[in-house]
């Protein structure tokens, strides 16, 4: 697969997390920092996350994937850093929920037991399957996210997606502004030039989106 092709099926066109200065400095961090243990996720999630970031981001020819570039570190800090109280909180919440759903839809009772199969067929499920009910599940959320969803199948669904959508924004975001991906994937100027507005991106880079 070339790299052109490799990056438009990345889906990087899609909405990521805002680069606020604390998160350029805590990608900065992320590439220094070769110490890390988990302070989000337990032993246990962060081994289903990392799998995730990988179906989202897989390796190529010559791109590095998720694993490789551990964007897996980025994400856990960021959550554990960036987002306030009640973000995490219902995280968690939308991260339960989805679990519980995979768990259902793979006939397991263990986390432990799930596989990648398992989870790529959820992210098929929530992002080609069902596309047409992402509006549906934001409604769903935004109306019940303060409630207690214990025993509510209905609204499973409506959580698990918004836990997805939030591991691939901030799996994008990660990847985008890794800066191996910076430098040698993505159209990168170490010293920006003259901005000019409404030019085609296949003349000035070939195709890239620009490094963050």
């Amino acid at each position: 697969m070339n790299r052109r092709k490799a990056l438009k099926n990345l889906g990087l066109s899609l909405g990521t997390i805002t680069l606020s200065p604390a998160v350029l400095s805590l990608l900065q961090s992320c590439k220094n920092d070769l110490d890390w243990n988990p302070v989000f996720f337990n032993s246990n999630q962060v081994n289903v996350v990392s799998e995730l970031t990988d179906l989202i981001i897989p390796s190529g020819d010559d791109i590095p994937g998720s694993k490789e570039l551990n964007l897996i570190k980025f994400i856990d800090l960021y959550i554990y850093n960036i987002s306030n109280k009640k973000e995490q909180d219902l995280l968690k919440k939308s991260m339960d929920a989805f679990l519980s759903d995979c768990l259902i839809r793979s006939n397991k009772n263990n986390i432990d037991n799930l596989e990648r199969n398992d989870l790529d067929s959820s992210l098929e499920y929530y992002f080609k399957i069902k596309n047409s009910s992402h509006s549906k599940w934001r409604q769903a959320y935004n109306k019940n996210k303060d409630q207690d969803i214990v025993n509510k199948s209905d609204l499973n669904e409506a959580f698990s997606f918004n836990f997805l959508n939030i591991i691939r924004q901030l799996t994008i975001t990660a990847f985008k502004g890794n800066e191996y991906i910076g430098e040698n994937v993505l159209a990168y100027a170490p010293i920006p030039g003259q901005q000019k507005g409404c030019v085609d991106l296949q003349e000035t880079t070939g195709g890239k989106a620009w490094s963050i």
